[in-house]
């Protein structure tokens, strides 16, 4: 996991010169995400802060935004100021307790090395009826080559993520073309 974190701080600097982000994209993978005022969202590898401009749209409660790497988390902290959202420099699996009505893995779920261990901690942080949505704006070619390639895992099918989730989640929308990759699902009780 330190090489991976290593790898994040890094390019943490350049990181929003050298990425970016497609609103429409985005606004889409939070419409089929059924988000409503007044809820908590956990972004899980938040990176920079990219996702949370978008999801204050929706009039949250409250933002809870996790990065591991320091150098990132310092960027986003510096580039969004608002009371509503926490930025929070820690390891996912050291957070403890349901704090979430929808949690949000945007282009962060290949760096994760085990997706059962990972389904099953966010099963735990997200409320009974609560909503994970994974996402990709890249599509899943940009999946595959970051969990095969880049960490020599696999990265599963959609059906395959699907199994996955099933313990846990209700797989209710899904996309899975050139363009977005998307499942989401509600928890279940």
């Amino acid at each position: 996991m330190q090489s991976i974190r290593s790898l994040f701080n890094n390019r943490a600097a350049t990181w929003d010169q050298l990425h970016t982000h497609d609103p429409v994209k985005i606004s889409l993978m939070l419409a089929l995400s059924d988000l409503s005022p007044g809820m908590d969202f956990l972004d899980v590898g938040c990176g920079t802060g990219v996702l949370e401009p978008y999801l204050l749209g929706y009039q949250p409660r409250r933002v809870v935004a996790v990065d591991f790497a320091e150098k990132m988390i310092g960027i986003a902290r510096e580039k969004l100021r608002d009371p509503r959202v926490e930025f929070l420099c820690a390891d996912i699996f050291t957070l403890q307790g349901e704090l979430c009505d929808c949690c949000f893995l945007y282009n962060a779920f290949p760096h994760f090395r085990d997706p059962h261990l990972l389904l099953e901690h966010l099963a735990t942080l997200i409320r009974p009826g609560g909503r994970l949505t994974i996402s990709h704006t890249r599509g899943k070619a940009a999946d595959a080559f970051l969990g095969q390639v880049l960490y020599g895992h696999p990265v599963y099918p959609n059906q395959g993520l699907v199994n996955l989730m099933r313990p846990y989640f209700h797989v209710d929308a899904t996309v899975d073309n050139s363009a977005l990759f998307l499942i989401s699902g509600i928890r279940r009780p």
